[in-house]
């Protein structure tokens, strides 16, 4: 599965980054078209946004490859379009709490759930460099 990693140079991006010890503060897995990348964001959940668009948002945009089924990663994936961000667990990245909300996801949780490669209770600690850590070119 191919995911893309991204950063700004926003106060946000900055805060996301130091809190998670990582270079990037966003992620989506994209689509085997490379037209789209499944998200979730923010105010609108889950959503599969056009990759054109999704990579205008971003000052840095880095893709990766994530050794996993990719048929039943894209499964997943599109089972939880419409699903709510999971606010909580992305908060809970600074606290070291380990929420499980199975119809709630934030972007990095969203793709380790997907990839099958980690551990159902521990998807919501799951960041962007554990994720890149994971990764192949």
């Amino acid at each position: 599965m191919k995911i893309a990693l991204v950063r700004n140079r926003t106060i946000g991006s900055l805060i996301i980054r130091l809190v998670t010890w990582s270079r990037w503060h966003h992620g989506g897995a994209v689509t085997k078209d490379g037209k789209f990348v499944i998200e979730s964001v923010f105010k609108n959940g889950v959503v599969k946004t056009p990759i054109a668009e999704f990579k205008a948002r971003y000052s840095t945009v880095d893709f990766f490859n994530i050794g996993c089924d990719d048929k039943k990663a894209f499964e997943f994936l599109n089972a939880q379009i419409g699903k709510s961000y999971d606010y909580f667990a992305a908060s809970s990245l600074l606290f070291k709490l380990l929420p499980n909300h199975k119809d709630k996801w934030y972007c990095f949780e969203l793709i380790a759930a997907a990839s099958g490669l980690f551990r159902k209770e521990r998807n919501s600690r799951v960041t962007a460099d554990i994720l890149w850590m994971i990764s192949h070119d």
